[in-house]
């Protein structure tokens, strides 16, 4: 056995999963299990661009490897084909475990993706979907699209010259409250409030911070605080870019009054919109084919059990956002089954209507702006829904283990 080969195998493909976005305990579990097909003994320690691997030989020597990841964002046709990668090696492991590093290369060279102008619409049908969704009008939708649309494509351009994460929000935060109040500006009479909070969704970090409380939950507290700083900062830069906007415009123009109006739609209606908004991330986040409908569907039934878990319970937040957050982890986990890939596939996309992405956002405003009091009830009320969320997926994710276990148990 040529544990130098393992250990090259295991990191290549522990540092792809971790770049697309793979949580945690996936990335650990999926180098442990490769390690054990080889019945060879390792040690797994994983952060959000680190990962360190160390297998004890037969003569009990301890060989460790550490390889830095390089981040690239969420991609779920990249985590699908690693993820079913893994499965057919440890079912199947090659003799010359060199293989393993050139398999992944393999399948990383054979990834689908979508066009820049198709992450652009994303983005246009995005931001438009989750103003609609958000009690806005027609008009809404159009400025709010626009606003998506341009912020989106600041992001792309910033992140292809390898601009710093921290910069690229600030600065694609500013481009889309910048055309945000310039429509406002030259006369289209919207609810700005709207525009921007439907506009905003795409690019606040909602499902980061999710994914913080998720990792402090089930113990890694190393990888959750490192998510938690990330997910700050980059509220902190759309805050930042979006009142900077604000400041430039009020020098520029004489704003006229914002109109007020908001609308009330028909549950169906808003487990629409839920379906529409999720579809605009699947361009982004590279969902492919079939998946793509199935993620939305998703977004949409969570929706549809918060607002019912809200009529019943008669509780505004807490509650229905725990309640929505069992039910898409059950639907999450009962797709991955049927079709062969991570339910993180699913949970991505479908908890976008669910996470607290634009309280993150109002509560660094409020901090910025220096109000104490609605920055710290801000801040709460979004570590309350995140903590929901994050307890609903970890209920589901623990039950299935332990019916799991017993199966396996069973078996033997």
């Amino acid at each position: 056995m040529d544990y130098d080969l393992l250990l090259n195998g295991c990191c290549e493909m522990g540092c792809r999963l971790l770049g697309c976005g793979a949580e945690i305990h996936r990335v650990e579990d999926t180098v442990h299990r490769l390690c054990a097909a080889y019945q060879v003994k390792s040690e797994v320690f994983a952060i959000p661009n680190c990962l360190i691997v160390s297998v004890t030989d037969g003569q009990g020597h301890i060989h460790t490897r550490m390889r830095r990841a390089e981040i690239r964002g969420i991609d779920i046709e990249a985590l699908e084909g690693y993820n079913a990668l893994s499965r057919r090696l440890c079912a199947a492991p090659p003799e010359d475990p060199g293989q393993i590093a050139a398999q992944v290369r393999q399948v990383a060279a054979g990834l689908k993706g979508y066009a820049p102008w198709m992450h652009l619409m994303g983005y246009f049908i995005g931001g438009g979907a989750f103003a609609l969704f958000f009690s806005g009008g027609w008009l809404e939708a159009v400025a709010a699209a626009i606003a998506g649309l341009l912020s989106g494509l600041c992001l792309i351009l910033l992140n292809r010259s390898q601009s710093n994460f921290f910069i690229s929000t600030l600065a694609s935060g500013f481009v889309l409250a910048f055309s945000a109040y310039a429509l406002l500006a030259f006369g289209m009479p919207v609810n700005i409030q709207v525009v921007i909070t439907g506009a905003i969704m795409v690019l606040v970090p909602g499902l980061v911070f999710t994914n913080f409380m998720s990792d402090l939950l089930t113990g890694d507290i190393v990888a959750g605080l490192s998510t938690f700083v990330r997910a700050v900062l980059t509220a902190g830069a759309i805050a930042l870019g979006t009142g900077a906007a604000l400041a430039l415009c009020l020098n520029l123009w004489i704003l006229p009054g914002s109109s007020s109006t908001v609308h009330n739609y028909s549950p169906v209606l808003y487990c629409v919109f839920a379906f529409a908004g999720c579809l605009g991330f699947c361009f982004p986040y590279n969902v492919q084919g079939l998946g793509g409908f199935l993620c939305c569907l998703g977004g949409a039934l969570g929706w549809a059990v918060y607002l019912a878990a809200q009529a019943i319970t008669g509780n505004p937040v807490y509650l229905p956002s725990l309640f929505a957050a069992i039910s898409v982890a059950i639907y999450a986990e009962i797709m991955a089954r049927l079709r062969k890939c991570p339910a993180t596939s699913y949970l991505v996309i479908s908890y976008f209507p669910l996470v607290p992405g634009f309280t993150i956002y109002q509560a660094m405003e409020y901090g910025i702006q220096g109000n104490t009091q609605l920055f710290i009830e801000t801040f709460i009320r979004t570590f309350g829904i995140a903590g929901c969320i994050a307890l609903g997926t970890l209920v589901v994710s623990t039950a299935v283990r332990i019916l799991q276990h017993r199966h396996r148990k069973k078996g033997c």
